[in-house]
């Protein structure tokens, strides 16, 4: 006998058995076999789909570049109005 789970209806959500959530109503007992079907695939089945995947997986892209060597400096402004401002109130 396969072992028994919660499955709650509105969202999914499996749970272990639990008598308590058993009786809510916005729950519903299942049994592992629908809890969890991907247990359950047969070998053969599993043996088609890891071939269809290996066959149409990614193409690995090349490694990008991220060498900062060739990026310029920014010049150094500081506008007047700004060095004004934050001069106000310094002795001079």
């Amino acid at each position: 006998m396969s072992k028994m789970y919660i499955r709650v209806k509105s969202d999914g959500f499996i749970y272990d058995f639990n008598p308590i959530l058993a009786k809510n109503p916005d729950c519903e007992v299942v049994p592992e076999e629908i809890a969890y079907p991907e247990r359950f695939i047969p070998p053969a089945a599993a043996q088609r789909v890891a071939e269809a995947v290996k066959v149409t997986g990614r193409k690995k892209k090349g490694a990008l570049d991220l060498s900062t060597a060739d990026i310029p400096e920014a010049p150094a402004y500081t506008s007047p109005e700004l060095a004004e401002e934050a001069s106000r109130g310094l002795p001079a």
